[in-house]
């Protein structure tokens, strides 16, 4: 029985470690949307105006509609 855990936590790091290896996807580490200044202040903008939120919305709701702000700045600047 020992000797079936030893095998089966061996087996487990290899797969932990095979899987923390592998390299990001390369839109993981693109950061190159930070220059472009006027995406950013679109995002900034929607995330900390609350010109489109009801006073009464609940978080979910506000949470939907910061979703919506990003999508819109993405579509405006081509992200």
């Amino acid at each position: 029985m020992k000797s079936a855990r030893i095998a089966l936590f061996t087996f487990a790091v290899i797969v932990g470690l095979g899987t923390l290896g592998s390299p990001a996807p390369a839109s993981a580490t693109d950061w190159s949307y930070l220059s472009n200044k006027n995406y950013i202040n679109c995002l900034q903008l929607f995330y900390t105006g609350n010109f489109l939120i009801p006073p009464n919305a609940s978080p979910s709701q506000i949470a939907a509609k910061h979703e919506q702000g990003r999508l819109y700045c993405n579509k405006q600047y081509g992200y």
